[in-house]
């Protein structure tokens, strides 16, 4: 099922590089403290979590990992970071791709330069104590096109609610794609749609209330399950729980 998450966990090398320099973290009483020295840090963690105290400035994080499988001509792989703490510049294989400059989920599209073995490494820069790579890091497999920016929200009209998914097709196909809502594991809602950043909005059936009503006057969470399928193929997946409220 796509996408198929690596997760780059466990012991990651880190090496501090330098002390920031802005006023409120510099001795007041001579030279700068000397660097700490380098380790092993489990990640995902804030650096004071994980050995580092109270520095604050810059980091090295570095991991190596093999290539995860052969990769299919429609996939492809994506770097994922889910939060760096505050400035962050990534480097894969030696090559540079990008800097982030907030504590936002970032990503980057690496097919091309994953070897047999890799080497990632990201410098990040705080200037307080709780910097670091605080977030999860991941190469995610993914087909050609995939789902992003995906919200569900409930409409009611008398008894009947209707199920509305929206989000965006990224990426691109060269085949017609679809997207199938499914409630409970039975399909409320179906629309052909077109990848390269294009919205689209699904609203399903009219659901009775025995579909969807409250459970001995408590809301009832629902498993709603969104594919996008290409060829009768799902090409990427998101579950997530639900609960009929109104807005």
């Amino acid at each position: 099922m796509y996408p198929h998450r690596i997760r780059l966990r466990g012991p990651w090398e880190y090496e501090p590089l330098a002390r920031s320099e802005r006023p409120e973290t510099q001795s007041l009483d001579g030279p700068q403290r000397p660097l700490p020295p380098g380790g092993k840090m489990t990640l995902p963690c804030r650096w004071s979590e994980g050995g580092l105290g109270d520095f604050a400035g810059r980091v090295r994080f570095r991991r190596r990992f093999g290539i995860p499988r052969q990769i299919d001509p429609h996939e492809r792989v994506w770097l994922t970071f889910a939060g760096v703490d505050e400035v962050a510049e990534v480097r894969l294989n030696d090559q540079f791709l990008g800097q982030q400059h907030s504590q936002e989920p970032f990503e980057h599209e690496v097919t091309d330069l994953l070897r047999e073995r890799n080497e990632l490494v990201v410098d990040v820069e705080a200037a307080h104590t709780d910097g670091g790579v605080w977030g999860e890091v991941a190469l995610e497999v993914r087909c050609l096109a995939f789902l992003r920016g995906v919200r569900a929200w409930a409409t009611f009209a008398g008894e009947s609610a209707c199920l509305h998914v929206a989000g965006q097709v990224m990426g691109e196909s060269q085949q017609p794609l679809e997207v199938y809502v499914v409630l409970d594991r039975y399909t409320v809602g179906y629309a052909t749609v077109e990848a390269g950043g294009k919205s689209f909005h699904v609203v399903s059936e009219e659901l009775a209330p025995a579909r969807w009503h409250e459970l001995e006057g408590k809301p009832r969470a629902h498993e709603v399950r969104i594919e996008l399928v290409c060829g009768g193929t799902a090409w990427y997946t998101l579950e997530q729980s639900f609960t009929f409220q109104p807005a």
